[in-house]
């Protein structure tokens, strides 16, 4: 077979998963905190390892697999709420979560106070401290105060001072679903940033820059697919000419 088709093929597949990396950052265009994808491929060289001493011309035999996908840390947004348990992370830090899973890191913080009197996220996740605990809140006591820092205050009693983490490479964190992800094995780096009481982060996907991208991704999907068909087509009438020719 013509080694373009495989090329060929290899682009169909590459475009059709950053479609749906793009499309899946549009659709969270309006969720707190998102943070976009962004794929990445590496080439290989179809007639590099055939063995039928091919060409290994890149415009003919250089094709693409998938790589992986990273994420796109950028700042959202700030968005004023009102409402005290709402948090609003700035810089490069994250909060840190327990969950039945292990302990996972989110930007989320919209945070509720549990019947226990933990901080807590929204599914119930205990919000953890510096020391490793979840923070304790006596719920009778009215509503608590955050600075930048993380320190968490009830009137003049200081509970705790939110866990807030960073890293050297937050890209190369892995999702784990509901906004967060899993810092197992991540290098740590020094923090720069805070939080902010009473906000929340936006999603950080701009919607005009994503749905021209999505165009772009569309018309060159419609490119790749026109190229193996007419390689197909030309494939179908060679077989067909040199199958008539032998009779």
């Amino acid at each position: 077979m013509d080694p373009g088709y495989y090329v060929a093929a290899g682009s169909l597949k590459a475009r059709a998963f950053q479609l749906e990396v793009v499309a899946n950052n549009l659709a969270n265009a309006a969720t707190v905190s998102y943070k976009p994808d962004q794929p990445f491929f590496a080439v290989f060289n179809k007639a590099a390892g055939s063995g039928r001493r091919l060409p290994l011309s890149g415009y003919l035999n250089d094709g693409v697999v998938f790589g992986e996908t990273g994420v796109v840390n950028e700042q959202g947004v700030l968005r004023p709420t009102g409402r005290p348990l709402d948090l609003a992370v700035e810089g490069n830090g994250f909060l840190v979560v327990r969950t039945p899973a292990g302990d996972r890191v989110t930007r989320d913080g919209r945070l509720q106070m549990g019947q226990d009197g933990q901080l807590q996220a929204m599914d119930g996740s205990p919000l953890l401290g510096k020391n490793g605990q979840p923070i304790a809140v006596d719920v009778k006591n009215g509503n608590i105060s955050i600075t930048a820092d993380g320190t968490v205050q009830q009137k003049d009693q200081v509970l705790g001072q939110l866990d807030l983490k960073a890293f050297e490479k937050p890209g190369a964190l892995k999702r784990t679903g509901a906004l967060r992800f899993d810092p197992t094995g991540a290098a740590e780096a020094p923090l720069k940033g805070g939080v902010t009481q009473g906000h929340l982060e936006a999603s950080a996907v701009d919607t005009s820059t994503t749905m021209v991208e999505l165009i772009r991704l569309n018309r060159l999907y419609e490119l790749s697919l026109k190229v193996a068909s007419t390689l197909t087509n030309d494939l179908d009438s060679r077989s067909i000419n040199d199958v008539a020719i032998s009779r």
